[in-house]
């Protein structure tokens, strides 16, 4: 099983690394790991001129810095993990993250400028889903 989840809604249920290592599930997390709510920021892009709510899940005082650290959270859990920044390591770490035989975590550093398409907007139907920018 490979859970695929934005950073926001990872560190929701964070405490699960704890029940995936010691009940020994070989359960597999990829983070997209864009240092928002990217979702709720689509939405602030889309329908609200870009004006931020508190979605920027960094640091602001050390924006370069990747935070949280998930790598460091994960060792705290003894699970496995590595942070993916670059589309051309990608392939080879999500080799190692399948060939393991115990969970696993992939932090993969994504754009925060990139959009979840395709998306339904408030009060509408699926057949007024947004497909494009």
């Amino acid at each position: 099983m490979v859970d695929i989840d934005g950073d926001g809604s990872f560190l929701m249920n964070v405490q699960e690394l704890a029940t995936a290592h010691i009940e020994n599930i070989p359960a597999k997390a990829i983070i997209l790991n864009n240092q928002h709510l990217g979702m709720v920021m689509q939405w602030e892009d889309r329908f609200y001129a870009g004006n931020r709510g508190h979605t920027y899940l960094g640091d602001p005082n050390h924006r370069k810095l990747i935070y949280p650290d998930f790598v460091a959270i994960c060792h705290g859990f003894s699970v496995k993990c590595e942070r993916v920044m670059y589309k051309r390591d990608l392939k080879a770490a999500l080799q190692r993250m399948l060939d393991a035989n115990e969970p696993y975590v992939l932090d993969v550093i994504t754009p925060y400028t990139e959009h979840v398409l395709p998306f339904i907007p408030a009060g509408r139907t699926v057949a007024e889903m947004i497909w494009k920018i």
